[in-house]
């Protein structure tokens, strides 16, 4: 329950925020756009494949983050977070993509946070300012994203991180689709095709 709704969901806010220049974890709640993301999400693609703990279920753990992340006196900037996303998304979220590829479940928006994963290594905001080094791995995922721009299948190519996740056309398919997105219209319009669809 831990590592996906939280961890996991730590990584959904955290990329998200990055590239919205939005510098806490508070203020990701604050942001109307990534906390719908946030909240349907854990819903429809991490929470079904997680069983409740005595007197305590998933939907009440969902409520307690919200209250968390959502707390401005519980100081986190999203690029504490985001740090070594190459440790974090194969520890926190791409269990949860798999659990969605064998039940036969939604996995679009994990494959979304992917996504704004790899367009976050690319080293820019949407605004334009510059993402400063944020992973041990920094420089070769900034290659990897900057080649992805233009082939978005390569970025899950990094067989050290997906394994064979890129050869599911399920996920990948979403993948390319919402990192071309991310990169001709922004991170905002692409929230907001993820979450009208």
């Amino acid at each position: 329950m831990k590592i996906r709704m939280l961890n996991g969901g730590h990584q959904i806010i955290a990329d998200l925020g990055e590239l919205l220049s939005v510098e806490t974890i508070s203020g990701t709640m604050q942001h109307p756009a990534i906390r719908a993301a946030f909240e349907k999400i854990e819903r429809e693609e991490i929470m079904p494949h997680i069983a409740a703990v005595e007197g305590f279920t998933p939907e009440q753990y969902l409520a307690l983050l919200l209250n968390r992340f959502g707390n401005p006196m519980i100081v986190d900037t999203t690029r504490r977070v985001a740090f070594d996303g190459s440790s974090r998304h194969p520890g926190f979220v791409l269990g949860s993509v798999r659990d969605g590829l064998k039940a036969g479940t939604p996995v679009e928006g994990l494959a979304l946070i992917e996504a704004a994963w790899a367009r976050m290594c690319a080293g820019t905001r949407d605004d334009g300012s510059v993402i400063e080094p944020n992973d041990p791995f920094w420089g070769a995922l900034c290659a990897e994203a900057q080649k992805a721009k233009s082939d978005p299948r390569s970025w899950l190519e990094q067989r050290q991180t997906y394994g064979d996740l890129a050869d599911d056309p399920h996920f990948a398919d979403a993948f390319a689709k919402w990192l071309a997105l991310f990169w001709a219209v922004g991170t905002q319009s692409t929230l907001e095709l993820y979450l009208n669809r």
